[in-house]
């Protein structure tokens, strides 16, 4: 009964739409790819997190920007972090890294960096403003991304709900199951 009771809070504020591979927007978090090994396995990967997501019978999409620079290469978190555009659109972005492109599942890298205070002027940093101490991250299956982007981008959830809610090999793979 809880669970169901939390899978209709949880799609609160999802709105079904058509599929962002053909929209992305500018304030959409990225999709960083940081491993340039393999071409089709990053396609691979990019498929799964565009696929239409299925609940309360409506059809759900992640809304990110997909981005495949080489100066990304093999950046660590805090490296990356720190290399983000001034005007980069919240506080997490979403890593395809070599553990990404070759563990089964393909689990994607969720980076947080969101200010742990409530103060209204760290909210107005720049990612390379972030402390080491802010940067998190926790690992998710791609057909978990688009539950993550959606309730992340409107503040429904906080990075910690999904961060808290990892199997014991530290995946999200979803709330219900």
């Amino acid at each position: 009964m809880h669970r169901v009771a939390f899978l209709v809070v949880l799609f609160v504020g999802c709105v079904s739409a058509p599929s962002p591979m053909s929209n992305q927007g500018e304030q959409d978090p990225w999709v960083i790819r940081t491993d340039f090994s393999d071409d089709e396995k990053w396609a691979a990967v990019r498929n799964l997190i565009a696929a239409p997501q299925t609940a309360v019978g409506q059809k759900f999409y992640a809304y990110v920007q997909y981005v495949s620079d080489e100066k990304y290469a093999d950046m660590d978190c805090p490296e990356l972090v720190h290399s983000l555009p001034d005007d980069y659109p919240g506080f997490f972005c979403f890593v395809v890294d070599s553990k990404t492109l070759t563990d089964e599942g393909h689990p994607v890298l969720v980076v947080g960096f969101s200010p742990n205070s409530d103060r209204l002027e760290d909210y107005q940093r720049s990612p390379r403003e972030t402390p080491l101490t802010e940067i998190r991250t926790f690992r998710a299956i791609p057909s978990a991304i688009q539950s993550i982007q959606n309730n992340l981008s409107i503040a429904n959830m906080d990075f910690e709900e999904f961060a808290n809610s990892v199997d014991d090999d530290g995946v999200f793979r979803g709330f219900a199951r």
